[in-house]
């Protein structure tokens, strides 16, 4: 019997697969658990529709990012942190704080993993950042001032 899973179900399916497994096992624990659906013409073409609108939405989501992080390109983002009368902080700038203080000031939704600094960040000043996300990448001038 075919079937669509709604849940994974460990060594049979992932959820949104469409499978074809025994009779017996879609019928008593599958089915009945709601672990699966029977893969009907009409419930595999509403499947197949979801699947493609989620998959434009992602695509969307990506477009959109990629954009975001274009925009950026030798932008620079300001950020005020407690520094010692020497210019050192009390505290390391690190990849989240950076995707903060972008999302505060540009507006723009960036995961921390896309942004790349060498070494954490711990003196007032210029420093120059890597964005990638979305394949696309921008060079960013972080500027670091003392609260």
């Amino acid at each position: 019997m075919k079937v669509i899973f709604l849940k994974d179900v460990g060594g049979v399916g992932r959820q949104g697969e469409i499978k074809d497994v025994a009779d017996g096992y879609a019928l008593n624990k599958l089915i009945p658990g709601g672990f699966a659906v029977h893969a009907t013409k009409e419930k595999v073409a509403e499947h197949q529709k979801r699947v493609d609108e989620q998959a434009a939405a992602r695509k969307k989501e990506e477009e959109t990012l990629a954009d975001g992080v274009k925009s950026l390109m030798n932008q620079t983002v300001t950020m005020k942190i407690k520094a010692t009368e020497k210019g050192g902080l009390f505290k390391s700038v690190g990849a989240a704080d950076v995707a903060k203080a972008i999302l505060a000031q540009r507006n723009i939704q960036i995961q921390q993993s896309a942004v790349q600094i060498d070494t954490p960040i711990k003196t007032v000043g210029e420093h120059a950042i890597t964005i990638s996300a979305a394949g696309a990448r921008s060079e960013v001038k972080l500027l670091i001032e003392a609260a």
